[in-house]
């Protein structure tokens, strides 16, 4: 799992990282344009237009006859039944390429959040670090800050959750590492500093089936470092759209459904 925690993470870099750089709505955009053609290849490739155009007939017919024969009751019960029929048939032709869909667009979803929901800290700015263990007596744990980032306070420890806070002041610009050290070794995380809108990666986390969605943008904690996750509370990034403040997850979606429905009879593809 480790594994395929750093592979996705470091595919995913090389892939969002230089579309970040066209700035926040326009790298947004093109990601959700690709996305919108990857779903119309995914259902070109796994439904069946022939069935799903019947399905939708037949549900268009038995409505229109609940409509022509509404004074009659036994056709009405009868055209209702095969309305529900239809529409089953319909849904069960459109599941197949839904279910491929999931888990790659479950993975992209959680890399793009990990990138846009967050915004880095900008110079002066503090924030709260917070990090869960698992080893050792919380007061042994300390952070050590860099030319970039300060560590601003002295821990705050609750027990109960086996948590230790710290608030940290950004310095500087650029991408920082603080150390968090501890009786099971030292673990970085990295720090964003940016005086504009640019994306941060809030959570670094041990590798596990949740951290490939949770915490995806980092490499996963070493196993036996004693850390399993590390939390930067950065403020929440809304994107402007016409003036309008959104998050990211409804540009992705109307932006991938237009390009979908616009391109999908070239494609060949009936939803």
């Amino acid at each position: 799992m480790a594994t395929l925690h750093r592979l996705l993470a470091v595919s995913s870099g090389a892939a969002l990282d230089p579309v970040l750089a066209l700035g926040p709505l326009a790298g947004l955009v093109l990601v959700s344009a690709l996305g919108g053609v990857a779903a119309l290849a995914a259902f070109r490739w796994t439904s069946r237009p022939a069935a799903i155009r019947e399905a939708r007939r037949r549900v268009q017919a038995h409505l229109l006859a609940v409509r022509i024969y509404r004074d009659d009751l036994g056709v009405v019960f009868r055209a209702q039944a095969s309305v529900l029929r239809a529409l089953g048939a319909y849904v069960g032709h459109m599941l197949v390429p839904f279910l491929v869909l999931l888990p790659p667009f479950a993975l992209l979803f959680a890399h793009l959040d990990a990138r846009w929901s967050s915004r880095a800290m900008r110079p002066g700015e503090r924030a709260v670090l917070k990090a869960v263990v698992d080893q050792g007596e919380l007061r042994l744990w300390k952070l050590e800050g860099s030319e970039g980032v300060a560590v601003d306070s002295p821990p705050v420890r609750i027990a109960a959750r086996r948590e230790v806070a710290w608030r940290i002041q950004a310095i500087r610009e650029g991408t920082h590492h603080l150390s968090l050290v501890g009786p099971g070794g030292r673990v970085d995380k990295q720090v964003v500093v940016a005086s504009g809108e640019a994306g941060a990666a809030a959570r670094r986390s041990a590798a596990g089936l949740g951290s490939l969605f949770l915490a995806p943008a980092e490499s996963p904690i070493e196993a036996g470092a004693g850390v399993r996750t590390i939390e930067v509370g950065y403020a929440p990034r809304a994107l402007t759209v016409l003036g309008w403040h959104t998050h990211w997850i409804v540009v992705f979606l109307v932006v991938s459904t237009a390009v979908a429905l616009t391109l999908r009879r070239r494609a060949g593809v009936e939803l």
